[in-house]
């Protein structure tokens, strides 16, 4: 138990992103108290616990939790290149188990494990133009035709992928990786603003990650691109390109571009290098349109949504079943049962 306090304790303080000197002005203790808890040479009384759940504003229990949850993060997409220090992936990984771990034992409750099959794990990917197949295989294994897919984490999350949307206090757009020794795909988006057409590239950006193939040693820059193309693929399908790109045009107006943005759901620099790699406009077409056109491309806007719904459809259940009460209901959902109840409530629509 004094074990899991420390590890708790140090995990939320890390992520509220508080020094021990602040956390103990807060909780008016000191520094070296924080110390002795956090290495578990003290064990704090209870007072003593109130004060610091009050100062990081968690629940009591948090501290009791065990959120040891073995995860393999095996890629993070970073936003413009930025790089995260040894203690901010550290912080995430944490964060990320304590995530994963409420929402698998959630699915133990409810009896909803989806097993997951990756349908194109027997293609091996070595560039770019590997990665378009295996979209357009991906599409044909899962039934997608060329339709514009409505809400990609919903999808996911039917296909057995774990999908969480997370705010992140540090600069990343999204990461994915496996739990459970490599049984359970994960992926967590960052619920930071970002524009939906953005957050959707990201989801089939880590989905790339995570189903793809990549040839060994391959470097991390033709990683990206790989994962990049493949996104880019799987939201907007090969037909939807030869229709807008071919037949020897040689111009393509915004309006054209907009409203495959506003159906699709992918930006219109996407739209654009989408038809790049797959050669329907050449070089030369693709620096031209930036050099004229490119002034209206955050132009148009999709309609759809991006939000997992997975985790309340469970959660709802277990409660309607009397599988777990609301403390346990607000616990997981990581809310104050005053919050989850008066939320609950103004959903309900019907009760048979």
């Amino acid at each position: 138990m004094e074990n899991t306090i420390a590890t708790n304790l140090n995990r939320i303080r890390r992520w509220k992103n508080l020094t021990m000197q602040e956390l103990a002005d807060m909780a008016e203790i000191s520094k070296q108290a924080i110390s002795h808890y956090e290495n578990g040479i003290r064990h704090p009384e209870s007072h003593i616990l109130i004060r610091l759940a009050k100062a990081l504003n968690v629940d009591l229990g948090d501290f009791y939790e065990d959120k040891d949850v073995e995860i393999q993060l095996n890629s993070v997409y970073y936003r413009q290149g930025s790089h995260l220090s040894d203690l901010e992936n550290q912080v995430i990984k944490d964060f990320a188990s304590a995530y994963i771990k409420d929402y698998l034992e959630l699915e133990e409750i409810s009896g909803e494990q989806v097993l997951f099959d990756n349908p194109i794990k027997d293609q091996t990917i070595a560039n770019p133009t590997d990665a378009l197949k295996a979209a357009k295989e991906l599409r044909k294994k899962w039934k997608l035709g060329d339709a514009p897919i409505y809400n990609i984490a919903h999808l996911l999350e039917r296909k057995g992928i774990r999908v969480f949307k997370v705010l992140f206090n540090v600069n990343i757009e999204g990461l994915s990786g496996w739990v459970n020794h490599n049984r359970i795909p994960v992926i967590m988006i960052n619920a930071r603003q970002q524009d939906i057409p953005r957050m959707r590239f990201t989801l089939l950006h880590e989905v790339g990650h995570l189903l793809l193939a990549i040839r060994e040693n391959t470097t991390e820059e033709m990683i990206e691109r790989i994962c990049d193309t493949f996104a880019g693929a799987v939201l907007l399908p090969e037909e939807i390109v030869i229709q807008t790109f071919s037949r020897g045009r040689t111009r393509v107006s915004m309006a054209e571009l907009r409203n495959i943005k506003e159906l699709y759901g992918i930006s219109i620099m996407a739209i654009m290098v989408r038809a790049r790699s797959s050669d329907a406009i050449s070089i030369d077409q693709f620096c031209r349109w930036r050099e004229s056109d490119y002034f209206g491309v955050d132009s148009g806007m999709y309609p759809g949504e991006e939000e997992p719904k997975k985790f309340f459809q469970m959660l709802y259940k277990c409660l309607s079943e009397n599988k777990i009460g609301f403390d346990k209901a607000a616990k997981l959902s990581k809310k104050s049962e005053f919050h989850f109840r008066k939320e609950y409530y103004e959903n309900l629509e019907y009760v048979f």
